[in-house]
């Protein structure tokens, strides 16, 4: 039986994994983390899986990589750092049967097909009943911002006519479109976050990622903090910072459920809500995330949940690829 290798690589974490794949089920067998930033070209990917798992792809074994940047076929970049991948000469060269690059957050869509997404907390769970094939979507905020959606595709027939369907990942580069403030408090930290970027205006990746946080802090209190301190600090308990992070987070929710009509459930993924949980459940979340009356009924319905598992992105790769073994 093939394994099946898998890399998730970000701005900041690469991280390796080999699972088992039997009777249609995913088992993880192990995994580690390392940093991205060494990382080159597509040798320098498979060097360091070798190196920190011990092992690798052999021969009939299936590979699949989710890279933090735009993907096209076999070819793709890391957005927030120097990677750039062309995985062609690797499936032959080792044998494999199957090769697979994709972009993190159409990988991040796929692991909510795996247990990954039965087990995140809940958010927001309405009464009503979600359909099963529902367009499902996902978003994170870590380094960078990443998002995507899950739609329910019936392309063929099978030999008795009934539609054979599956799921296809669709990703976005909703990140690097601009950020909707609102109201003249925000306004002017719009202008300054402007010209703090020296740029006309500020994207979503902008306002919501680590560095994001980072200025929104020192905005709000004149402290230059790292993220990780930000989010000790100020989103582990009601603050300024908590307060303007989670409606900012609010926002970008309702804009995404509203893009997508993901009725199907929004998993919140990505470093930053992981770690401070606080900045998805506190009220002024909320109160952004319903915020409004045209789509009210829509905001409602949908299933939010928050994504604890930070190997999420392995199993939505292993996922995506074993769909095809």
């Amino acid at each position: 039986m093939a394994d099946i290798y898998a890399a998730d690589i970000g701005g900041t974490h690469a991280r390796y994994a080999c699972f088992s794949h039997e009777n249609g089920q995913l088992r993880l067998m192990a995994v580690k983390w390392a940093s991205s930033a060494p990382l080159l070209q597509a040798e320098d990917v498979l060097s360091a899986m070798y190196g920190e798992l011990g092992t690798g792809p052999k021969p009939g074994d299936a590979l699949a990589i989710a890279l933090a940047g735009p993907v096209a076929g076999q070819t793709g970049y890391l957005t927030n750092g120097r990677l750039r991948l062309d995985m062609r000469p690797i499936a032959a060269r080792l044998g494999l049967v199957r090769c697979l690059l994709l972009n993190d957050f159409a990988a991040q869509a796929h692991a909510m097909l795996t247990e990954v997404g039965t087990q995140a907390c809940p958010i927001r769970i309405p009464a009503s009943v979600t359909p099963d094939r529902a367009t499902r979507a996902v978003f994170g905020a870590g380094t960078g911002l990443g998002a995507a959606s899950l739609h329910w595709w019936e392309p063929t027939e099978s030999a008795e006519g009934e539609p054979v369907g599956q799921w296809q990942a669709v990703p976005s580069e909703v990140g690097h479109t601009p950020f909707p403030f609102c109201g003249e408090e925000e306004q002017r930290y719009a202008n300054a976050l402007a010209q703090t970027l020296g740029q006309e205006w500020a994207s979503m990746e902008d306002v919501l990622c680590g560095r994001g946080l980072e200025r929104l802090h020192a905005f709000l209190t004149g402290r230059q903090e790292d993220a990780a301190t930000v989010g000790r600090e100020a989103l582990s308990r009601e603050t300024p910072t908590l307060q303007w992070y989670a409606r900012f987070l609010g926002r970008f929710c309702r804009l995404w459920i509203c893009t997508t009509l993901c009725t199907g459930g929004l998993w919140i993924a990505g470093g930053i809500a992981a770690r401070n949980p606080l900045c998805v459940t506190c009220p002024e979340f909320v109160h952004e995330l319903l915020r409004g009356t045209a789509l009210q009924d829509v905001l409602c319905s949908v299933p939010v949940r928050l994504v604890t598992n930070t190997d999420s992105g392995l199993w939505g790769a292993a996922q995506a690829i074993a769909r095809g073994l």
